[in-house]
């Protein structure tokens, strides 16, 4: 009988699994591979992320515009330079409150862009050369080119408030039609104009004020008392006499009190004015009144602030200005 070949019943080696991934066979070159894609893409995504966050902080945000006035736009970068100067000015006042100060220079800002907007219609201009000059005004040298005193003043200059050129130039631009539209207007209101003279007693309480009227009420000259008892020590020492002031300059309370009252005996108050108190009489009402150059300026002013307040309410105002962009201005002020 032939003998049968008999199995060892020992398994036979089979080929090696090839690793899975999601039901994708892969031998460990293509293993390795996809872990350098991987990576790979991990690296790009961060540095296009850190690239794009340096994009934003160096040239996206900086140039936001956070505020619009009729058409003239007002970078973030602008109100960050202007916010360190605004400070500057103020250091020397005993503190300063960072946001008082920045939404006080939003609105500088705003009357600046204004200002420009009503000068234009008026016919003012300002070339570069006006604003090189008021430059050199402000420095206390002529005009001048590379190597002149006034380039390196002004170089100096730029430096100390960490402004550009460009950012110096515009600043100053809105100084000079400020000046240029305030002198308009001050020839506008001409050399003469109502002017009134007021006879006065000012008391610190609303009682002192009180008690200094009844002693008017009782015969007492109004100069008289005033002499003898006024806190202001100007009109004190002329029988509570002020000297002739244009009606606008009067304060608001009084110039509503004598409003379409003539000159004459009549005694008004106890009026508050600026925290003290008034007890007056209009003393004289000159229709022809000549003003002082003290008294041009400071109409002019007004003026200025009255055309302000007008146009503000004709013309678009946009502010864009958010938490982040009020936080990024106070860090780089100054940069």
């Amino acid at each position: 009988m032939a003998r049968r070949d008999r199995t060892t019943a020992l398994p036979r080696p089979r080929p090696r699994a090839q690793a899975k991934q999601r039901g994708v066979s892969l031998n460990e070159s293509q293993q390795l591979r996809l872990v350098w894609i991987v990576g790979g893409v991990l690296i790009a995504a961060l540095l296009a992320f850190w690239g794009w966050r340096w994009y934003d902080a160096n040239y996206i945000h900086p140039n936001k515009t956070i505020l619009q006035v009729g058409e003239e736009k007002f970078p973030l970068k602008y109100y960050a330079d202007r916010l360190f100067l605004a400070a500057q000015a103020q250091a020397g006042g005993g503190g300063t409150n960072l946001t008082i100060l920045q939404q006080t220079l939003l609105t500088d800002l705003e009357n600046e862009a204004i200002v420009r907007l009503i000068a234009k219609e008026r016919g003012i201009t300002v070339s570069e050369e006006e604003v090189t000059n008021e430059i050199a005004e402000q420095l206390g040298v002529p005009a001048g080119g590379a190597g002149s005193s006034f380039d390196t003043l002004y170089r100096q200059r730029l430096r100390s408030v960490n402004m550009s050129d460009s950012h110096y130039r515009r600043l100053t631009r809105a100084q000079v039609y400020a000046t240029k539209l305030t002198d308009q207007l001050k020839a506008d209101l001409g050399d003469t104009g109502e002017m009134i003279t007021i006879r006065k007693i000012v008391a610190a309480s609303e009682a002192d004020a009180k008690a200094a009227l009844d002693r008017v009420k009782a015969g007492e000259d109004l100069g008289t008392v005033a002499q003898a008892v006024s806190t202001d020590l100007n009109s004190r020492q002329k029988d509570g006499l002020d000297d002739p002031t244009p009606t606008r300059l009067l304060p608001d309370a009084v110039r509503t009190a004598i409003e379409g009252k003539p000159s004459g005996s009549e005694v008004l108050g106890p009026l508050e004015v600026a925290g003290n108190w008034w007890v007056f009489r209009v003393e004289t009402r000159d229709p022809n009144g000549t003003y002082s150059e003290t008294n041009k300026s400071q109409l002019g002013q007004f003026a200025l602030e009255d055309a302000i307040r007008e146009k503000r309410s004709q013309v678009t105002i946009k502010r864009n200005m958010t938490s982040d962009d009020f936080e990024w201005a106070n860090e780089h002020a100054g940069d």
